[in-house]
């Protein structure tokens, strides 16, 4: 009970300095940082000694297993709490499902957005 007390005095100004500053807050995880699943399997077929099971396409926007019993057996559990393929591939596409939905629900506010504008510049130059 005491040292809180003591700690109180410090923290108003009452103390001469003599006292440790507080450590720094934590640091926030940042809000748009990838998933840890996104970001463990980009560093997978990212790496050039997993070439022969896993690779970047010719066009670099998607990738390709090569192998996947060799994929399932030795990548997985090094990224993964687990060596299933079906579940990695589950997970794959629930991230691709959510990347297509929210796509398309902002070209949906584009297009409400882009007639909003219209309708509004329509009857702004009726009025005038």
């Amino acid at each position: 009970m005491e040292a809180a007390s003591t700690s109180s005095s410090v923290t108003k100004g009452g103390g001469d300095g003599g006292g440790a500053p507080p450590p720094p807050p934590a640091p926030m995880p940042a809000a748009n940082a990838p998933p840890p699943f996104l970001v463990k399997t980009y560093d997978m077929v990212d790496d050039p000694s997993t070439d022969k099971i896993v690779s970047w396409s010719p066009t670099n926007n998607s990738f390709v297993v090569w192998d996947s019993a060799e994929f399932a057996r030795d990548l997985l559990p090094k990224y993964f709490k687990h060596n299933n393929f079906s579940s990695f591939v589950r997970q794959l596409n629930t991230y691709v499902c959510s990347l297509v939905l929210s796509l398309a629900l902002l070209l949906v506010l584009l297009i409400f957005r882009f007639f909003f504008v219209w309708v509004l510049f329509i009857f702004w130059y009726s009025v005038r």
